[in-house]
């Protein structure tokens, strides 16, 4: 266990594999019980310090080993999964070790690092944050950032790697054999790049990674370079103490300077390459003009590590081995300022193009960055001249169109969750509703009960209260009757009473005075007792002190024995040191012997000084164990003292005691009298009104003992309730767990999907050679090499996932098995609810046939009678009008037993279009046709011959 922190609940603690532990309080004293573990990012790194949030306890802030800052939900730690991610970083993720490399852009805002925590990290020094991060196999020694900032050229252990920066990752796509290359660099044009290879330095073309020359000359490790502003010089300068101007015309240097006793650490050159400036280790910044010193100045006996020149040329920087970084005034006059910026010393540095930001990192892994001003400089001219920074981004086209797929397929999972998720919260809110409405309606019909059997009760009670009340008046009159009876036999009884008490008082002031003698004989011993005591005490204490003098005394003189002791020993010790470095300075030469003499007896003298020096820690532990003596005693001394105030306070308890005694007595001799003038009278009535409280105390029970049933069945239903909210809470939080599970597995399934589309890309690049066997053998070898991570071995599946498979076969093979046999007998219901509702039809048709056939033949019956009526319409007046009265009855019979079967018929027709409806079939193809004289809008039969009717 690294650290350890206390918060509300118990203690947290951090250990050295990365594991942060929860303690919580157990039931036992000073004991804590284990609970839940974490790990951050499964990484065995030491939690080196915690902090707390002060306020409420949510936030725990973890710093490790590595120089990472991480953050921890304390107040989700009760809820929180193993499998999910529970540390974030506080800010971004930091170099773990030393930074070796740091270099800008033009094109961006961009930084780029390296250290030999194996990672690259690039940094948008305007937004402060980190862009992207890449952790390698081997170390990084050196890095350099191209222009245009979408190229990244970076020395590692084993080999050199030019790398593009795509949208959020670092890709490789060309190496190097140049192994721990400790410096590298892009020219201001971004077509070429000097890469360190011992004392040899290989320059590239970027674009086409060709070797165009190689810079031979250097006879030790080559340590800085810098390109020239018209990129056509180069300058070094390594440990040899050389410093060297490269002309790449030819690959020739151009000129030299050498100074073997410095080794050069770090150079630079002015915008045309006429001026070099360099640093070393004899703790100078020297200016190389035509390969000689022009100038050079001290930095106060400070090592200067590195130095960086503004692209204007005016402005000169210096980084030094304390961590300080100085601005020196330009042109060199040896005048500069200094900040400390690093604990360690500076390795990196560089600026900006517009030299507005300068970027130094250092051992302790920090990157630095400062705001340059310059005075001297208009400042708005420059920013006219500068262009805004580019926001383009490289991006494969694999990478793009997996972008793309997985969006859409991601927008297409989120439709169709989202209305997953709605129908299943319709469902939800569904069954809640009727559920609380079911609850809803028990609840309200068990209060109704309630409420009613609690109104019966109530009238039962002013029924049984109106009942005890005629009772009571009853009681109170025989009460009454009996009083005035009994009252003149307790005077009798009371009269003697009365001389029996005074009997009494006169015994009692016997033994009050007796007491009162026995009260006088206590307080006497007890006081004789507490001044025994107390003179005890003190003489006790007076011991204590004398003996507290006595040890001051005895430490006193041994503290003034112990520093005369030390004081001499050390005399002793400095005079023979003396002697014997006189002795040995002048027989050094000549006697070895001698020599070897005095060195033992300088080892004797030294077991003495340490025999004298374990004297003294002696002395100091005996010096404590008196202190600590002291320290007890003063303790004892002041529990007497609490011990004599506890004697005192409790004879004033005591003293007060007593006197409320005395009090008390008085006021019970008051209170005797006045209650033995009422003790017979009162027990009577007492006795009286016991029986008549004792039915009411029997009634009020049982009421209570019904209160209770029904708190306690009020009780139930609250439980049930809270029960019922439990397990929906409970089924709230199964459906989120499953709800992840299920986004787990998509993204699982996206991933494999991903692979195999990748494997048919490339395998479908590996066709193109079908013709070709030797480039067909390669392609297929590469194609193993990138898809095939580990060697395949023997396919064996375990017992364990066999059996899990056979049960899940079986289990679904019985569920097709119930599916398919429920399907056949839904059909056989369905076929049967068919047939029956094609009989229904078959019958109302043949009913509706029928129907028709009834109305047919009573029209042909009311035509002939019509007919008839017109044809004896020459007949004598009296005879016709009694045929026509005959004739329009009969119409009118006739037509209103249409009307009848009229509505009959459309009763059915809407019976059959019920049925029709409720069995979902569709209209029949052959509709019935409309029937003779009964369409929408025909007038009677009778109103269609006026004349004959008349």
């Amino acid at each position: 266990i690294e650290s350890v922190i206390w918060y509300s609940k118990g203690l947290v603690t951090g250990s050295d594999d990365g594991t942060l532990t929860m303690y919580e309080k157990s039931d036992e004293k000073d004991l804590y019980k284990k609970g839940k573990s974490f790990q951050i990012d499964n990484n065995a790194v030491k939690i080196r310090h915690l902090a707390l949030s002060p306020t409420n306890e949510e936030h725990l802030i973890c710093a490790t080993e590595s120089n990472q800052l991480f953050s921890f939900a304390l107040s989700n730690a009760d809820i929180a999964r193993d499998k999910e991610k529970h540390f974030e970083p506080l800010a971004v993720h930091f170099h773990a070790g030393q930074i070796t490399g740091v270099d800008t852009c033009i094109r961006k805002p961009l930084v780029a690092t390296c250290g030999l925590d194996k990672s690259v990290r690039i940094w948008n020094y305007q937004d402060k944050t980190l862009e992207l991060n890449k952790i390698f196999n081997e170390e990084a020694h050196s890095l350099a950032f191209h222009p245009s900032g979408l190229h990244l050229l970076v020395g590692f252990s084993d080999k050199m790697r030019l790398m593009n920066v795509v949208m959020d990752d670092i890709r490789p796509f060309k190496e190097f054999a140049v192994k721990a290359c400790r410096e590298c660099r892009f020219s201001h044009g971004g077509h070429m790049f000097a890469a360190v290879n011992g004392n040899t330095i290989n320059v590239f073309a970027t674009y086409t990674c060709e070797n165009l020359g190689n810079l031979r000359g250097h006879n030790g490790k080559v340590r800085s370079v810098c390109w020239s502003a018209d990129d056509t010089t180069l300058v070094s300068c390594g440990m040899d103490g050389a410093a060297y101007e490269w002309s790449l015309k030819d690959f020739k240097r151009g000129g030299e300077y050498v100074l073997k006793s410095c080794n050069f650490t770090s150079a630079v050159c002015t915008p045309e390459g006429k001026t070099t400036f360099a640093v070393g280790s004899d703790k100078k910044i020297k200016e190389i003009a035509d390969s000689s010193i022009v100038r050079e100045h001290p930095a106060q006996n400070t090592l200067l590590t590195q130095v960086v020149l503004s692209h204007s040329g005016r402005m000169l920087f210096t980084g030094a081995e304390n961590g300080t970084v100085q601005s020196w005034k330009f042109p060199l006059m040896g005048e500069y300022q200094e900040y400390q910026c690093h604990s360690r010393a500076v390795t990196r540095m560089c600026i900006t193009y517009d030299d507005q930001h300068l970027f130094t990192v250092s051992d302790d892994g920090c990157l630095l960055i400062i705001d340059v001003r310059d005075k001297e400089i208009r400042a708005a001219k420059r920013d006219k001249e500068m262009l805004p920074f580019s926001e383009e981004i490289l991006v494969t086209k694999s990478d793009l169109e997996e972008k793309e797929q997985l969006t859409s397929e991601l927008q297409n999972k989120v439709d169709e969750d989202e209305q997953k998720y709605r129908y299943q919260l319709r469902n939800k809110e569904k069954e809640m509703m009727e559920q609380q409405q079911r609850l809803t309606e028990k609840f309200q019909q068990e209060v109704d009960a309630e409420r009613a059997k609690t109104e019966n009760l109530q009238q039962e009670k002013t029924e049984m209260e109106q009942e005890y009340e005629e009772q009571r008046k009853s009681a109170d009159e025989r009460y009454s009757a009996t009083t005035a009876q009994m009252e003149t036999q307790y005077q009798q009884k009371i009269m003697s009473e009365v001389e029996r008490y005074q009997q009494l008082m006169e015994e009692k002031e016997l033994l009050n005075e007796r007491w009162d003698e026995q009260n006088s004989l206590l307080v006497e011993s007890h006081e004789r007792l507490v001044q025994e005591l107390t003179d005890e005490y003190e003489y006790k204490l007076q011991e204590e002190q004398l003996a507290l003098q006595r040890v001051k005394d005895d430490k006193d003189k041994l503290m003034a024995e112990l520093e005369e002791t030390r004081r001499q020993v050390e005399e002793d010790a400095d005079q023979e040191i003396e002697e014997l470095k006189d002795k040995y300075e002048v027989k050094l030469a000549a006697e070895r012997e001698q020599h070897l003499r005095l060195k033992g007896e300088n080892g004797i003298m030294r077991k003495k000084f340490t025999q004298q020096l374990k004297e003294i820690e002696d002395g100091k532990d005996d010096n404590k164990q008196l202190m600590t003596r002291q320290k007890e005693l003063y303790h004892q001394i002041q529990m007497l003292e609490k011990e004599i105030a506890g004697l005192k306070k409790e004879i004033r308890e005591r003293d007060e005691t007593i006197g409320d005694k005395e009090k008390r007595i008085y006021d019970l001799k008051k209170k005797n009298q006045e209650l033995e003038k009422f003790k017979f009278v009162l027990d009577y009535k007492i006795k009286e009104l016991k029986k008549q409280i004792e039915p009411r105390e029997l009634e009020i029970s049982d009421m209570k003992e019904q209160i209770k049933e029904m708190d306690h069945e009020l009780e139930r239903y609250h439980k049930n309730n809270s029960n019922l909210e439990l397990t929906i809470s409970d089924n709230k939080l199964k459906l989120e767990g499953q709800q992840q599970e299920i986004l787990a597995q998509r993204r699982k399934m996206a991933e494999v999907d991903n692979l195999v589309k990748r494997y048919r890309n490339d395998l479908h690049a590996v066709m193109q050679y079908i013709t070709e066997p030797k480039q067909l053998k390669e392609a297929v070898k590469a194609l193993y090499t990138k898809h095939v991570l580990t060697p395949p071995q023997g396919a064996q599946v375990d017992q364990d996932i066999q059996k899990e498979y056979n049960r899940q076969r079986d289990y679904l093979e019985k569920t097709v098995d119930s599916l398919k046999r429920k399907l056949s007998k839904d059909m056989d219901l369905h076929k049967t609810d068919s047939m029956r509702i094609m009989q229904e039809n078959v019958s109302l048709i043949k009913e509706i046939n029928e129907l028709r056939r009834e109305i047919k033949g009573l029209k042909q019956g009311v035509r002939p009678a019509g007919g008839q009526a017109i044809a004896n319409g020459k007949e004598t007046p009296m005879g016709s009008s009694g045929r026509g009265s005959r004739a329009a009855t009969a119409s009118v019979e006739a037509a209103r037993e249409i009307e009848i079967q009229r509505e009959e018929i459309m009763r059915l027709r809407h019976k059959v279009e019920l049925l029709e409806g409720i069995a979902n079939r569709p209209t029949s193809r052959e509709k019935l046709p409309p029937m003779d004289g009964f369409t929408e809008g025909m007038e009677p039969p009778g109103s269609a011959t006026p004349t004959g009717m008349a």
